[in-house]
């Protein structure tokens, strides 16, 4: 069956330079590739996002390391992790996708499982109840974590 997470943040967790949501990221990939043995692809909103994320998934683990590249980089057959970014589609198989576009594409509905977030802005929220009614509409099942304390543990 399909499923889609939803992880709301709480306003206490925005800090100045990274944002809680951005080393949740870090740690949903960590957990998924490690303990769940998953390829995951990290959909960018833009292609700074991913060279933002993926200098974090260098520097902010420094308990772990996690097999990623941006697209078109790396090894010829892709690395578990990958990140993408708007309309760049890849063409390597994962088996899920953490959404962090603001549209929901027939592309992200193609995978079994998807990691997706409730931003604090309420033009954002607004968006992601969209995105939320199409997994619904897809037949995703859908799950809502709220966060209200930092839950950041990488192992």
């Amino acid at each position: 069956m399909k499923h889609a997470s939803f992880y709301l943040l709480a306003p206490n967790q925005q800090l100045s330079t990274i944002t809680t949501q951005e080393e949740l990221i870090c740690s949903l990939v960590y957990k998924t590739w490690h303990y769940k043995n998953k390829r995951v692809l990290i959909a960018c909103k833009n292609k700074k996002q991913a060279i933002q994320l993926d200098d974090m998934l260098w520097e902010n683990l420094p308990y772990s390391f996690i097999p990623h590249n941006i697209a078109n980089a790396g090894p010829k057959h892709g690395a578990p992790i990958e990140l993408t970014w708007e309309d760049f589609c890849s063409n390597k198989k994962y088996d899920v996708v953490v959404n962090l576009l603001t549209k929901c594409s027939n592309y992200i509905l193609s995978f079994c499982e998807i990691i997706d977030f409730v931003p604090l802005e309420e033009s954002s929220k607004k968006l992601a109840r969209e995105r939320y009614k199409q997994y619904r509409n897809q037949g995703f099942k859908l799950n809502t974590i709220k966060l209200s304390q930092p839950q950041i543990k990488y192992h």
